[in-house]
């Protein structure tokens, strides 16, 4: 199983490249369409990208939740364990 640090630096660096904003400048706790700039179309982007890689199917209702890079790690972190 993958460990949290981990995990969170992965996703980290796979939004970084999605939204092309350094990593260095991305905080876990900053509002991914506020802060960040995340639009649908990108944050679809994301969560495809982050199905592919971690081979998840994240239930849609679950997006609602999502607003930093904290609650997708959390989120992706609960759908591995789930499949587990």
């Amino acid at each position: 199983m993958i460990g949290d640090e981990q995990l969170a630096q992965e996703i980290k660096e796979l939004v970084s490249k999605i939204i092309k904003v350094p990593v260095a400048k991305i905080d876990p706790q900053a509002n991914l369409f506020r802060d960040l700039g995340v639009d649908s179309l990108l944050s679809v982007e994301i969560f495809a990208s982050l199905d592919k890689k971690y081979g998840l199917d994240v239930p849609e209702d679950k997006l609602r939740d999502v607003v930093c890079l904290n609650d997708i790690a959390a989120l992706v972190k609960d759908c591995l364990a789930k499949k587990v």
